[in-house]
């Protein structure tokens, strides 16, 4: 027996991670043998598993888009997180050559949820640098799709989006400047800011939200 008191921090670390890993794995084996089968849904990915966020891996379980035949029936939802240019106009414009475009497009005619994950539309990691029009016709694709029914997930939000409750507050900062427009729209997972009525917006924080296609509501 191992006395624990004289383990360094690192080793008892290694050691908890050993036991954790030996309890998963015995569980495991005793599913197999008392016959039990996976109870979690099944969901669809369109690319990497490491893009996927927390609540989704506890909730679903995953098939790859090489095990989708054609077929959106089996599946519960779709998440989405890489996603190329080229499928973005397509799955925008609702065709179905290919794969991942079929699924998503399938997806949306049988009313299954469509999950896209921000960091999988690699336009968005180019808004300071993009042609604004190029830019702007990217962003309209994927307004297409949310319009469809797909949502925008933002990691940090965990999917859940923002409703103007939970924007953030303006009684005392009532001028807009161009470092709170970029909080502000990091923040928007809805495409939308709420401001209370009387804020005044700097003219390049205007541009913040003009550039990513941000719509700015006043409330009382």
């Amino acid at each position: 027996m191992i006395e624990t008191e004289d383990l360094t921090y690192e080793q008892l670390c290694e050691l908890i991670t050993k036991e954790v890993i030996k309890a998963l794995a015995e569980a495991e084996n005793k599913n197999k043998e008392n016959g039990k089968t996976e109870t979690r849904p099944l969901a669809l990915l369109i690319g990497d598993k490491s893009g996927l966020p927390g609540f989704a891996v506890d909730k679903y379980s995953f098939a790859d888009i090489s095990d989708y035949k054609g077929d959106i029936s089996g599946f519960d939802c779709v998440f989405v997180t890489q996603l190329s240019l080229t499928e973005l106009a397509d799955a925008a414009a609702g065709k179905d050559n290919r794969p991942s475009v079929c699924a998503i497009s399938n997806a949306f005619l049988t009313s299954k949820k469509v999950y896209i994950m921000e960091s999988g539309l690699p336009h968005r990691k180019c808004r300071e640098t993009a042609s604004r029009r190029f830019y702007a016709l990217l962003e309209g694709y994927v307004n297409n799709l949310v319009s469809y029914g797909a949502e925008l997930i933002r990691e940090q939000w965990h999917g859940k989006n923002l409703d103007r409750n939970a924007i953030e507050d303006n009684t005392v900062d009532r001028v807009i400047t161009e470092k709170a427009a970029v909080s502000l729209r990091d923040k928007a997972a809805d495409g939308v800011v709420y401001l209370r009525r009387g804020t005044v917006i700097t003219p390049s924080a205007k541009d913040i939200f003009n550039h990513s296609q941000i719509k700015v509501k006043f409330t009382d």
